[in-house]
């Protein structure tokens, strides 16, 4: 004789319901949490960007709003660059012109095609890289050139690292423990962005004597 399978059995419809409803309600405040903070982070990086032309500060302090109490900390990572050739043909002519020893040709069939050496290139890449202009110092002339088809191309764009604080003897919360406990108390609101500070007023012109 076989085993008599069980019928499954459906989930209380009440408990269904209140689950539900619970992973809607938080997706839609997820929702609306992303667009907030996009809004936030987008103004926290203008004026970190602000704050490093004028000061040249690359890193701040998070704090409670009793200005002491540190929970994250924010720091500026430069961007990258990298020398590239961009025109090859002007490249490979001053190479010709310049270093000739470094140039050559090989033919393909129906076609002939310029060969720049590559261990050069990459040298030349080096030394614009280095310098940060498009300039190649010879190391045995000493001659300066400037070098035509190269130019320093950025890779990535400089961006802010956001850390929160760790534990320590002195401080058990860590910085989202602190966070999360300054906004069960009031202390910060999450409804809405900080306001703009109020814009300073005109001085009032001096009384007439």
């Amino acid at each position: 004789m076989t085993a008599v399978e069980e019928k499954p059995q459906a989930p209380d419809p009440v408990y269904l319901a209140a689950v539900l409803r619970h992973r809607q309600v938080m997706a839609a405040q997820l929702d609306r949490a992303k667009a907030m903070f996009a809004e936030v982070d987008t103004d926290a990086a203008a004026l970190l960007a602000q704050q490093y032309k004028a000061t040249k500060s690359t890193k701040a302090e998070v704090t409670l709003p009793d200005g002491e109490t540190k929970f994250a900390t924010v720091t500026r990572v430069p961007g990258e660059a990298d020398a590239e050739v961009t025109d090859r043909d002007a490249f490979a002519a001053w190479v010709r012109d310049t270093y000739p020893e470094h140039w050559g040709f090989k033919v393909i069939p129906a076609r002939t095609e310029v060969v720049v050496d590559g261990a050069f290139t990459d040298r030349v890449l080096a030394a614009v890289n280095a310098a940060n202009v498009p300039e190649y110092a010879d190391p045995e002339s000493g001659v300066v050139h400037e070098v035509p088809g190269v130019a320093i191309k950025p890779k990535r764009r400089a961006y802010f690292k956001w850390v929160f604080s760790r534990t320590s003897k002195s401080q058990p919360l860590d910085g989202r423990e602190l966070a999360a406990q300054a906004v069960a108390a009031g202390q910060i609101s999450t409804d809405a962005p900080p306001a703009l500070p109020a814009a300073p007023s005109a001085a009032e012109p001096p009384a007439a004597e």
